[in-house]
């Protein structure tokens, strides 16, 4: 059984293997991995299939490898490819459109592991909310910055926004052999939901239960 964010439901879901995995000898084997390994899956809170593909050097269907903590599925295997991709049920209604669009968009790098590209568009996401917010000149360190002076963002979440900056800023100046793992790139993302969240949903969110008190009342 496999932990995944179905890529049908958007959910944390258990996905339990349906039938046999069906394993192929990779072709022109020259590398470690000698094996690749398809099998389908129920997403147990939605009932929808996926289908997970993996490269293993071992033949995942000989069970002695259970004895070595693996039971051969793709849980054992980060490179692991599901169809439909695992999605992030990651929304920003009150966000506006092309900077939304753009924060949906890393989050579709990062379940594609471009963890480079996830985080460059989540830089530009920073970048893209100060300017929307008439912050326009500077770099970005002064934008941010200039951000928390105005009071559109707390200075815990400077700081958070700083982070995400930091590791952009490696990325976009060509240090391309630091590497950016899975966990850095989901925690820049989540950083870039709070800076979204502080600039954009929570005044959203006031508003709408200051307009609905308001209704009441009346």
């Amino acid at each position: 059984m496999a932990t995944i964010t179905c890529g049908w439901c958007k959910d944390r879901c258990h996905m339990t293997q349906t039938g046999e995995i069906k394993v192929s000898p990779m072709p022109y084997y020259g590398g470690e991995d000698k094996y690749i390994a398809d099998a389908a899956f129920l997403c147990d809170g939605c009932g929808r299939m996926s289908v997970a593909t993996w490269y293993t050097s071992y033949d995942p269907t000989d069970t002695r490898w259970r004895s070595y903590g693996r039971d051969g599925g793709p849980e054992d295997h980060e490179d692991a490819r599901w169809s439909p991709l695992p999605g992030h049920q990651m929304d920003f209604p009150d966000v506006p459109d092309e900077i939304a669009e753009a924060a949906s968009e890393a989050w579709v790098c990062l379940v594609a592991r471009a963890h480079r590209g996830a985080v460059m568009v989540a830089r530009a996401v920073v970048e893209s909310t100060a300017r929307a917010k008439g912050i326009t000149t500077g770099t970005l360190e002064a934008k941010i910055d200039e951000m928390a002076k105005q009071g559109l963002i707390r200075k815990v979440v400077a700081e958070q926004a700083h982070e995400i900056r930091h590791l952009g800023n490696s990325t976009a100046h060509g240090d391309l052999g630091d590497s950016v793992t899975s966990e850095d790139a989901e925690e820049v993302l989540n950083l870039m939901a709070e800076v979204l969240n502080e600039v954009w949903q929570a005044p959203a969110r006031s508003a709408r239960l200051a307009a609905a008190r308001a209704a009441k009342k009346s």
